[in-house]
């Protein structure tokens, strides 16, 4: 593979360093030819034609790369893999169509997954990410995720809730697996195992509902601690199923 030309987008020195340095001894394809710390460095390097590949912390000194990207538009045609320290803004990342995000600190052994999933992207190749299926065999789950396959029980999915192009998977571990499916297909496979949606953006697993607040629709408790929106088309439908269950 020929020279691929990276930025690092990086508040803290030490991070940009450790990226570097990783890249440099597991990936030396992959040259880092600019880095920035701040919102307008960060603007200036994702309007370069020259860079590839962009490795981009969340947090900036002066504001968050997200605030960044609103001000570019979409489509971006930038290949990103984020790099942040919290979870959480995982499902973010992939509202901007990222690549894949890296937590820090960042494990050569996922870094080297993430640099698979750039070539394989540029290479054309098809990628994990096909299909939602129930694994018959075994009776699991089968979750494509952006870092391979993954066999889930039914039990120990909480909930899924829908981010845009793709959608979320929380499970009991308190982990989040995104998946570039809408919601509709996970609802089909789903609807059998005691599942419902409750909204046009969320799943849930009725084994695992907590608390039912009442209001103009309502919000179910999760046993993940999370309370899930209820629509108000959808709250007849559910009531009726909390009524079979007394």
């Amino acid at each position: 593979m020929k020279t691929v030309y990276c930025a690092i987008i990086e508040d803290e020195p030490l991070g940009a360093k450790t990226l570097r340095a990783l890249l440099k001894k597991y990936q030396p394809q992959f040259e880092v030819e600019r880095t920035g710390r701040n919102m307008a460095e960060a603007k200036d390097i994702f309007e370069d034609p020259d860079i590839d590949l962009i490795f981009s912390d969340v947090e900036l000194l002066d504001g968050n790369v997200f605030e960044v990207l609103k001000t570019l538009g979409q489509p971006l045609n930038k290949h990103i893999i984020f790099t942040t320290a919290y979870e959480e803004f995982g499902a973010k990342a992939f509202n901007y169509a990222a690549l894949h995000y890296l937590l820090k600190p960042i494990n050569p052994d996922e870094l080297d997954k993430a640099i698979t999933r750039y070539k394989d992207v540029v290479q054309g190749k098809a990628n994990s990410n096909d299909a939602i299926e129930e694994d018959f065999t075994i009776g699991k789950l089968l979750l494509p995720t952006q870092n391979g396959m993954l066999f889930v029980e039914y039990d120990e999915v909480v909930r899924v809730q829908s981010s845009n192009k793709y959608s979320i998977v929380f499970t009991t571990d308190k982990k989040q697996h995104i998946v570039s499916k809408p919601l509709s297909r996970f609802e089909e496979v789903l609807i059998k195992k005691g599942f419902i949606r409750i909204h046009d953006s969320h799943i849930i697993n009725l084994n695992h509902v907590k608390s039912y607040n009442k209001g103009k629709g309502g919000e179910i408790g999760m046993s993940d601690g999370s309370m899930v929106p209820i629509s108000v088309r959808r709250k007849d439908a559910l009531a009726t199923i909390f009524k079979d269950m007394i």
